[in-house]
C-alpha cells in the first residue's frame, strides 16, 4: 500500500537516525505480544482501553507522597513544597504562612493524611482523607473548622495566544541560533530528503490528503521549538474525546484543536517523566506484557516521527487510512467509568453515557464499541498531531524499539529530533502527562479523523459535550471537588471555581 518495512508493527511511529545538530541545552529481544493488531498490521495502543482501571479515589496525601519503592529517584521525587496550602477564610481562600504550608506538605508527603498541628498558638487537626482530595482544620479546643486545599504551585498558567497562532511574526525579536537552524532544517518528516513515497496511500482521497497537508503546515510553523510525534488511534477516540471537554470545563484545555489522550493526573505519580518509565519497563514491563501491560498505558502513548513514517511495524498514512480492525468488544462500562473518575454524579453516569453515544452518531464519531452505531464510511482511524517544546523532549519521551525496550542507538533521543536526517524510521514512546498536556506553552497537538463527516463536525461534537459537560459540573463546590480529584489532589496555583472556558 506504499509503505515498506516490517508489517507487524505498532499503532505508533518512531523516526530514523539524524545526523546531530547544535544541541539545544536539556532542561531538564522481542517476541511479539499476543494482543491484536489492526488490518496495517500495527501493534495496537490507544485502543486496548485496558489501561482505563476500575477505581480512582486520589487524596492530597497519595499525590504528595514521596514513594520510596525503587521506582523514583531522589530527582524525580515531589518535593514537599512544590505546593500553596490554602485556607477558606469568611473573605475567600488565603495562602497559609509557608511555616504551615511547610508542616502541612511534609506531613503528606509522608502519606500522613490526618494529623495534628500547632500553629498560631493553637492545635489543630488536619484532615485530608476526604475522597475528592480536599483537608479540613479543626481547631481542637473550639471545634470550629475550616476547610482547606492545596494549590499546586509549579502549574503555568494556560497562556493566552491561540494554540495555532504560533508562526513567527515579521520584524519580531531575533531568535536563538538553535531555533534558527531548527528553522533552517524545516518540517520533520521532509528531513534528511526523506521519500514522501508513503503518501501513495492517500490517492484517491482528497480528504486523507488535506489533513496530511495541513499536518504539513503546521510542521512548518513549529519546527523551531517543537519536535513532532504522530500518535494513531482509532475506537480510544471516544475516550479522548471526553478527556478533551472535562479538560476544557475543568482546565482552560482547548479542545477545539485536539483530543486528551489522558487527563487523570495522580496516574502519573510512579511515572512522571520518560526516565522513571524506561526504568519501570527494564523492571516490571520487560518480562510481563511490556507495553502492553496497562500500568505502562495509562501513562505511555506510542508514536511515530514522521508522516512519511515506514516502520518500524508501522505507517502512519496506512493506519489512517485503514483504520484498525473491529472487535467483538464492548466499552460501555468504560465510558461510564471514566465519566465517574472525572466525578459526574453517579446517578446521572448512565444517563449521560447514552446521550454521549446518541451524541457521537449524530455528527459521525465510530462507536461500535460502545454500543452505538459504525460511522458511515468505515474509516475510523484518527491521527494526533503532538508537538513537544525540544527543552522537554527528554524529559517526557524515549526512543524505543517495539514493543517498548529503549532504543539505545537513538538515545538521548533529543539528540536525534533535533537533526537534520531523515526520520522516517523508528519508534518512541512518550510519556502523556496531563500537566504538560494540557498546557500549550509545552505541548501542542492537532487531530485528523480519517471519516470526512466526523473530522467535519468535531468542533460541534467538542462543543455540544463540553456544554453537557458545562451543565452536569455547574456548581461551583462540584467542579473545584472534580478538579482536585482529576488533578491528584492539588489545584493549580491558577484555578478558580468559575467556569474555566470562559478564560482558554
Amino acid at each position: 500500500m506504499g509503505c515498506t518495512g516490517s508489517k507487524d508493527g505498532s499503532d505508533a511511529a518512531v523516526p530514523a537516525a539524524p545526523e546531530p545538530p547544535a544541541t539545544e541545552p536539556s532542561k531538564a529481544s522481542e517476541s511479539k505480544a499476543s494482543e491484536a493488531t489492526d488490518v496495517a498490521g500495527t501493534e495496537e495502543d490507544g485502543d486496548d482501553l485496558g489501561w482505563l482501571a476500575s477505581d480512582h479515589s486520589p487524596t492530597t496525601a497519595s499525590f504528595l507522597a514521596r514513594r520510596d519503592d525503587g521506582r523514583n529517584s531522589e530527582s524525580t521525587r515531589r518535593p514537599a513544597l512544590e505546593v500553596t496550602v490554602q485556607i477558606e477564610l469568611e473573605g475567600g481562600w488565603r495562602d497559609c504562612s509557608a511555616e504551615e504550608t511547610r508542616a502541612i506538605a511534609e506531613h503528606l508527603s509522608n502519606g500522613e493524611a490526618t494529623f495534628q498541628m500547632h500553629a498560631r498558638g493553637q492545635n489543630y487537626t488536619v484532615d485530608f482523607s476526604g475522597p475528592d482530595g480536599g483537608g479540613k482544620q479543626t481547631n481542637i479546643s473550639t471545634g470550629k473548622s475550616r476547610r482547606l486545599r492545596v494549590l499546586d504551585a509549579g502549574a503555568e498558567e494556560p497562556e493566552e495566544d491561540p494554540a495555532d497562532a504560533l508562526e513567527p511574526a515579521a520584524g519580531k525579536a531575533e531568535v536563538s541560533p538553535f531555533v534558527a537552524q531548527q528553522r533552517e532544517y524545516g518540517p520533520q518528516s521532509k528531513r534528511g530528503g526523506a521519500s514522501m513515497h508513503p503518501y501513495k496511500v492517500l490517492e484517491g482521497n482528497p480528504h486523507a490528503q488535506k489533513c496530511f497537508a495541513q499536518f504539513e503546515k503546521n510542521e512548518s510553523r513549529l519546527c523551531g521549538e517543537f519536535a513532532v510525534f504522530y500518535h494513531s488511534y482509532s475506537f480510544a477516540a471516544l475516550i479522548y474525546e471526553v478527556h478533551a471537554a472535562v479538560g476544557s470545563v475543568l482546565f482552560r484545555f482547548r479542545s477545539q484543536y485536539a483530543t486528551l489522550p489522558r487527563i487523570l493526573v495522580h496516574e502519573f505519580n510512579e511515572t512522571p517523566d520518560a526516565p522513571s518509565l524506561v526504568k519501570r519497563f527494564n523492571a516490571e514491563f520487560a518480562g510481563n506484557k511490556r507495553d502492553h501491560h496497562p500500568d505502562y498505558r495509562k501513562v505511555a502513548l506510542s508514536v511515530m516521527c514522521s508522516l512519511a513514517s515506514t516502520g518500524p511495524e508501522a505507517c502512519v498514512a496506512m493506519v489512517f487510512i485503514a483504520g484498525y480492525s473491529c472487535k467483538d468488544l464492548s466499552f460501555r462500562g468504560v465510558l461510564e467509568n471514566l465519566l465517574e473518575n472525572c466525578y459526574v454524579p453517579k446517578k446521572q453516569v448512565k444517563k449521560l453515557a447514552d446521550e454521549i453515544i446518541a451524541m457521537s452518531e449524530k455528527h459521525g464519531l465510530d462507536v461500535s464499541q460502545f454500543g452505538g452505531k459504525a460511522c458511515q464510511s468505515g474509516k475510523a482511524g484518527h491521527l494526533m498531531q503532538v508537538f513537544i517544546k525540544r527543552h522537554l523532549v527528554d524529559k517526557l519521551v524515549y526512543a524505543a524499539k517495539p514493543y517498548g525496550p529503549v532504543d539505545e542507538e537513538r538515545m538521548p533521543i533529543s539528540e536525534w529530533m533535533n537533526s537534520n536526517k531523515s526520520f522516517s524510521v523508528g519508534q518512541a514512546r512518550i510519556v502523556a502527562h496531563p500537566k504538560y498536556f494540557m498546557q500549550a506553552n509545552s505541548v501542542r497537538m492537532f487531530v485528523a479523523s480519517a471519516d470526512p463527516t466526523f473530522h467535519r463536525n468535531r468542533q460541534a461534537f467538542q462543543n455540544e459535550l463540553i456544554n453537557k459537560l458545562g451543565l452536569i459540573l455547574g456548581e461551583p463546590a462540584l467542579r473545584e471537588r472534580a478538579a482536585t480529584g482529576i488533578y491528584g489532589g492539588t489545584l493549580p496555583s491558577w484555578w478558580t471555581a468559575e467556569d474555566q472556558r470562559k478564560l482558554a
